[in-house]
């Protein structure tokens, strides 16, 4: 185990014999909020409190260990990363997004890793700048000042946007695109409960009104998806997206020269679900925080304002908004979309002297160590200073911050993202004033699905600015 980058020591408290590290008897809770009283960022934060940085309970006959410390995270995503599959919820969602980078395994996810990394190079992402920074500015033309607006929707909609166009060359425009891809992300994330419960496979065979809405969201994507793979193969070229590297790649490890329409299909799907989704939930936690702290939202307005002026942002405003960046850091921080991240153990190995058999789960709860004390100080204070080159602590370890997870299972387009929230951060307080509504709660309410939703949306009082 890396101990080196930390002077905080790992914390492995006996268990209750010498195979299993503490951890309550059983925690059904985990299994879905809706149901039982708690919710999983709660349950799993009183378990680390309680019983340390490694954890060990059971679900039914399951075996699940939860890992709270960075030198656990980085062993189990970068040293023991080839010991272990995807997660449970990953693998049984390959009903819903086939073999995307999210589900797939090796070596095929490697390949089409290596196939995709094109598109979300730097100069490539430079090009989508421009697409960014137009859409940030058009999603508020329509807002009325003075007016209560769910900054949610407008942030689904704005990410859907950027994702369609940067990497389908899509516009999506219409509203009744964007309501119909949302039904289906919506559908989507109440997959989660389901796919943790026994007996799963068979559940999503049944005519449940859960899995109706899955299966028929996906059969709206999947025409569209299609139809875009069709119109391309019709009329072949690179538009300088996503889908023309796709379709134009050449898969020399596999067993055909180019992909097929079936993978090309199960990459977008991915991408289009998850690409906007989870940007959307980092930049409405964003801006609903920015509202609760005038200040900072000050801060942030004065450097919008002194970097773009009046213009349109590109991507060559990005590394000049040094605090628009720090803002979406350390709402990640508090808020992260991958609330955790899940492996499934394929070789037994030991961990800090306990045995984990094959077939267990490992969790790695961003929630919970982003918002450690013992690695960020006043943990549930808004700070963006934190990501400051004069705020940042040397001595905090690497694992104590890693909204995109890491090693070969990195977000592929982690780059793209935090482009996207800071351009987009930057030209919302440049050009509007947040407040709460009134009665509003301090803590934004959250709803830990497959990603980290505002449970609530996020209602602000929106003012334009003179």
């Amino acid at each position: 185990m890396n101990t080196a980058t930390t002077t905080v020591p790992v914390d492995i408290r006996p268990g209750k014999s010498n195979a299993y590290p503490p951890g309550p008897p059983f925690l059904p809770r985990l299994l879905s909020g809706r149901l039982f009283t708690g919710t999983p960022t709660t349950n799993m934060t009183a378990a680390a409190r309680e019983f340390g940085d490694l954890v060990h309970f059971k679900v039914f006959d399951r075996h699940i260990y939860q890992f709270n410390h960075p030198d656990l995270v980085e062993d189990l995503l970068i040293k023991d990363a080839a010991k272990h599959s995807r997660g449970i919820v990953m693998q049984r969602a390959k009903v819903v997004l086939g073999e995307g980078l999210l589900t797939s395994e090796e070596p095929l996810h490697m390949r089409q890793r290596r196939l995709m990394q094109p598109a979300f190079l730097r100069q490539r992402i430079a090009a989508y700048g421009e697409v960014i920074g137009q859409n940030a500015a058009d999603i508020s033309t329509n807002w009325r000042s003075g007016t209560v607006i769910d900054l949610h929707t407008e942030m689904l909609e704005l990410a859907l946007r950027i994702v369609g166009k940067c990497l389908f060359d899509l516009d999506v425009q219409s509203r009744e695109e964007v309501l119909k891809i949302s039904a289906a992300v919506d559908a989507f994330m109440g997959f989660l409960p389901l796919a943790l419960l026994p007996f799963s496979t068979l559940i999503q065979r049944l005519p449940l009104p859960a899995m109706r809405r899955i299966h028929s969201g996906k059969a709206q994507l999947d025409s569209l998806i299609y139809s875009m793979i069709r119109e391309r193969r019709a009329a072949p070229g690179d538009r300088g997206d996503l889908l023309s590297m796709l379709l134009n790649a050449t898969d020399t490890e596999g067993n055909s020269g180019s992909m097929t329409d079936q993978q090309v299909h199960d990459e977008c799907l991915t991408i289009m679900l998850a690409g906007h989704e989870t940007t959307a939930n980092a930049l409405s936690f964003a801006l609903g925080l920015i509202a609760q702290h005038p200040d900072i939202q000050q801060r942030l307005h004065l450097e919008a304002a002194a970097v773009l002026g009046s213009r349109t942002p590109t991507a060559d405003d990005y590394p000049r908004l040094p605090y628009a960046h720090a803002v979406f850091a350390e709402a990640m921080r508090l808020y992260p979309p991958v609330w955790v991240t899940a492996r499934t153990c394929e070789v037994p190995y030991q961990v800090a002297g306990f045995d984990i058999p094959k077939g267990a789960v490992l969790l790695a709860p961003q929630f919970v160590i982003h918002r450690d004390p013992r690695f960020w100080p006043d943990p549930l204070r808004f700070d963006p200073q934190r990501f400051t080159p004069e705020g940042k602590d040397p001595a905090r370890p690497r694992f104590a911050y890693y909204p995109f997870a890491a090693g070969s299972r990195q977000c592929i387009g982690e780059g793209l993202a935090w482009m996207e929230g800071a351009l987009s951060l930057a030209t919302i307080a440049r050009d509007w004033l947040l407040t709460p509504t009134p009665n509003a709660p301090t803590n934004i309410p959250i709803n830990p699905a497959i990603s980290l939703r505002p449970k609530n949306g996020v209602p602000l009082q929106v003012h334009r600015r003179p």
